[in-house]
């Protein structure tokens, strides 16, 4: 879309609005399925079976895609498959190549697991792939006035997949086998699809997207920016710690003797309520209180968060330290919803796609590699300890994005 066209066209307002946010969220809770799986599931399971903490650190790997997926986001604005309408001309084909792949892993179970990880990365970049599409879309298609609410819906509708993935599929893994749970997550996959289609069909709430031939979408036009380029860097410090303080803490709660059971359908499921929680009150307090001092709110929630973990793992206290993830992680998510809001302006120019993925896209992937390299190091010191310099880096790097927070979007003027 040319700059020209993004000031003719308006998004729809109301009604239309409205249908748009809801068939972007159901899309985006089987993006939430996803990274439950990968986040919450198959490293607890494994650290259960008595896999090493290092060990499990290398699972988070299968996230890699989520993170890298910036680099092929320039061919998503670029070009588009055929015989689709520009809104579902990456999101359906990649959409049904994970249902696909899904289907297939629940017809092999015992199968070789350098094979099962090979299609779990294949799942990673279809759905990485598919959330790129999704993000250009929601830039493109919300209004500057919308976006606190798609922010927040946003946080619910990945809320309510992690849910399923990583509270309610583990949960209930041993009672119903390996196929009929991922035969179930394919079929989601597939459903979720449906009111995308329906929106699609209806002409007047969706625009179509014009191409911007006078500019090639690359990585080089958001870094050749300056502010684009400190926003970046800022944003990707800042998951560098919220990520990590928030993926690990299920292995903590391991290291306590806390049951699986427990993990997956108490941190699970109440995890995830909370953070819908959140999605509920993220919208009004950045209205009622602006961006900058919603972000301090959640950031004093994640100290106590943090605190509370800390000292429960000290004084063996499984209630407290479960209190304390659960709380960090509606912390982690009202950080997100805020920065979500700000990325949605900052990504609306020329090439939506490939900036809104490189803004989540280093973050995810450099994020994803310190998640790593903290399992590693949490084995070498202690969980109190790394809480304790988990707090100082929040606290720093929140000072730091502030005055990001606080910019006013010149497409908003």
């Amino acid at each position: 879309m040319t700059v020209t066209e993004q000031h003719l066209y308006r998004p729809p307002a109301g009604g239309g609005q409205l249908a748009v946010l809801l068939a972007i969220s159901a899309l985006y809770i089987g993006f939430g399925m996803t990274m439950g799986l990968i986040q919450g599931g198959f490293p607890a399971i494994m650290r259960a079976q008595g896999m090493s903490l290092g060990a499990v650190g290398w699972l988070y790997a299968l996230y890699l895609p989520l993170g890298v997926a910036f680099l092929w986001s320039p061919l998503v604005d670029r070009w588009r498959p055929p015989f689709l309408a520009t809104e579902l001309a990456w999101i359906v084909p990649m959409q049904l190549a994970s249902a696909l792949v899904v289907a297939a892993v629940a017809l092999m179970p015992g199968a070789d697991l350098r094979l099962l990880f090979a299609l779990g990365m294949c799942v990673a970049f279809a759905m990485a792939t598919m959330d790129i599409a999704l993000d250009a879309l929601a830039v493109e298609r919300i209004d500057p006035a919308w976006r606190p609410r798609a922010a927040a819906c946003k946080l619910a509708a990945l809320s309510i997949g992690a849910m399923i993935g990583g509270g309610a599929f583990v949960a209930l893994f041993q009672r119903f086998g390996w196929a009929t749970i991922f035969l179930i997550y394919a079929a989601s996959l597939l459903v979720l699809i449906v009111p995308m289609l329906l929106v699609s069909r209806a002409k007047s709430t969706v625009a179509p997207r014009a191409a911007a031939p006078q500019q090639k979408a690359s990585l080089r036009g958001l870094l050749r920016n300056p502010i684009q380029r400190k926003r970046l860097i800022l944003l990707t410090l800042t998951c560098c710690v919220i990520f990590p303080l928030s993926a690990l803490n299920r292995l903590m709660l391991i290291d306590m003797q806390v049951p699986m059971e427990t993990i997956g359908g108490v941190v699970g499921t109440l995890g995830p309520v909370t953070m819908l929680i959140t999605a509920g009150v993220a919208a009004p307090l950045m209205h009622r209180f602006g961006m900058p001092r919603a972000i301090w709110l959640f950031t004093a929630l994640g100290i106590l968060a943090l605190a509370a973990m800390a000292v429960g793992y000290v004084r063996v206290l499984p209630w407290l330290a479960i209190a304390g993830v659960v709380s960090m992680g509606a912390a982690v998510s009202g950080i997100y919803v805020v920065l979500s809001a700000r990325i949605l302006g900052w990504s609306r120019g020329s090439q939506p796609a490939t900036d809104y993925a490189t803004f989540y896209g280093v973050g995810r992937f450099v994020s994803t590699l310190a998640t790593i390299g903290f399992a590693q190091a949490v084995a070498l010191m202690s969980w109190p300890l790394f809480y304790l310099g988990g707090a100082l880096a929040l606290l720093t790097v929140v000072a730091l994005l502030r005055h990001s927070v606080e910019e006013k979007d010149q497409q908003d003027e």
